[in-house]
């Protein structure tokens, strides 16, 4: 038996970004590009068991409300005080019942009161799992912890009670341990992100913008120095502006190695017609590059992308390239429903919650077929150091995964926004991750690829616990920066 004993939140900022960013038809609006902040909200879950055993569970992940919650006339500083409000609603509802013996039937239940909060606040039903995949995270760690085992190897010993048919039912006949690989992947390829707003080569880029800060700054300088293979590229919703930036990418791919392309709208295109018309061109007028595209991502709006009109039109677009969805995926059935609609895959987001993914495992090989392949990527465009990515990796790594989107190393100034022991722990416990170059510590890119083995340890892929004290409590941070409106 276990037993919460406190939850706490914690706020670290970060500097603005290295370059602006805008998301899907964000892009057309005509104005200027944000160079975002990304403000990183901390959990710390205090948990004991009958043993009398006390340890700290911790997860964490960036305020993202621009991809959250993408409803008009709703500024970033209201966005945010309505998550945190339902961040603080989830801790009261895990406090409420703060005794469990099974992680899985645990969070269920609290994820469906969390869903219930976040309805009753007119919230996005991402917004609800974001809040709840916070305390997840902490919880599962804790778990972790106290019975001195990582993640994959709590997995693997059936210790967490994860049971994917009390969400599907014909997940029933499905063995996961079968499902589940031998091993944590541990050498994970970097699918660099291509922003809208980014620079492709030194054309784009005159000498009077460079940042001169030793990193890479065009995607050329990414292949040639990281040797990416990965892309995923960002569309923005018209056509020949999309076309057009393809073109120029096909030119700079890498001709040493086989590239491979994804492609994400952001729920960019207004309807299906013009999606389909997007699609045959693409198809038509740059089959080489098409032919190295493996999914295309949310390409409708999250009102209607499963609705019965996608339903007679999906299937035949899928003929062409499999589709996921990302945005539409904040329910936990909707990737069960976008299977019936035609669409092949989701993505794992942590945010979205670690056991969704999983169940999602399930489901992608539940039903797998030769005629029509599911899919199960990564994507989480700015997971930043110590907490988000080294849990993330983990993640990726026990979902079987070779490649996952990834790209907070190009907006952020490597492990620059941590506390001076956060460093040190960080790149002491995880050599393989990180790398040191001048002052600063870095992710560590080879061949397209970083290794993250040491991740797998004690706990869900964090060695040591975070310097809260560096940090800011997060009900001060929300009043000194979004103060409610009187």
């Amino acid at each position: 038996m276990y037993h919460i004993d406190r939850i706490q939140f914690y706020v670290r900022e970060t500097k603005p970004a290295r370059f602006p960013s805008a998301l899907g038809a964000a892009a057309l609006s005509g104005q200027p590009p944000e160079h975002a902040t990304s403000p990183i909200c901390h959990a710390r879950l205090t948990v004991s068991n009958d043993q009398g055993d006390t340890t700290f569970g911790c997860a964490a992940d960036r305020l993202s409300v621009r991809w959250l919650d993408k409803r008009p006339n709703r500024d970033n500083g209201l966005k945010r005080r309505e998550l945190v409000a339902l961040l603080q609603a989830a801790r009261q509802h895990y406090l409420a019942t703060p005794n469990f013996s099974s992680p899985f039937t645990y969070w269920l239940e609290r994820h469906r009161e969390i869903v219930r909060s976040g309805s009753e606040a007119n919230q996005e039903s991402l917004t609800s799992s974001f809040a709840s995949a916070m305390l997840e995270r902490a919880m599962l760690d804790a778990v972790c912890r106290l019975s001195k085992k990582s993640m994959f190897e709590m997995l693997r010993e059936d210790r967490l009670g994860f049971r994917p048919q009390q969400l599907h039912r014909e997940l029933a006949t499905v063995d996961f341990g079968n499902v589940l690989p031998d091993r944590p992947v541990t050498e994970i390829n970097i699918r660099h992100t291509v922003g809208i707003f980014d620079p492709l080569t030194d054309d784009d880029w005159p000498a009077s913008q460079r940042l001169r800060d030793g990193l890479p700054e065009t995607l050329q300088d990414y292949i040639t120095q990281q040797g990416i293979r990965y892309f995923k590229v960002k569309l923005s919703g018209d056509a020949d502006a999309d076309l057009r930036r393809l073109s120029r990418l096909w030119e700079i791919m890498p001709r040493n190695v086989e590239p491979a392309l994804t492609l994400d709208a952001n729920e960019a295109f207004a309807d299906l017609s013009t999606f389909e018309t997007f699609v045959r061109r693409f198809e038509r007028e740059q089959l080489g590059l098409f032919q190295h595209v493996l999914y295309i991502e949310q390409p409708l709006p999250r009102g209607i992308a499963l609705d019965g009109q996608a339903a007679r039109t999906i299937p035949k677009l899928a003929e062409l390239k499999p589709l996921i969805i990302d945005e539409s995926d904040g329910s936990l059935n909707a990737y069960r429903r976008a299977l019936e609609v035609g669409y092949a895959g989701t993505s794992h987001k942590n945010c979205k919650g670690f056991f969704k993914s999983l169940t999602n495992m399930a489901l992608a090989a539940h039903f797998w077929r030769d005629s029509r392949p599911t899919v199960l990527s990564a994507e989480d465009l700015q997971n930043l150091p110590v907490v988000p990515l080294q849990q993330d990796f983990v993640s990726v790594g026990i979902l079987g995964l070779h490649h996952c989107e990834r790209n907070g190393h190009h907006y952020n100034f490597g492990l620059s926004m941590l506390s001076e022991l956060d460093k040190q722990n960080a790149t002491r416990r995880h050599a393989d991750l990180y790398e040191q170059r001048g002052n600063e510590w870095f992710l560590r890119i080879r061949d397209g690829r970083v290794r993250c083995g040491s991740l797998h340890c004690v706990g869900f892929g964090v060695a040591d616990e975070p310097e809260w004290s560096s940090m800011q409590d997060l009900d001060d941070w929300i009043e000194q920066r979004h103060p409610a409106v009187q």
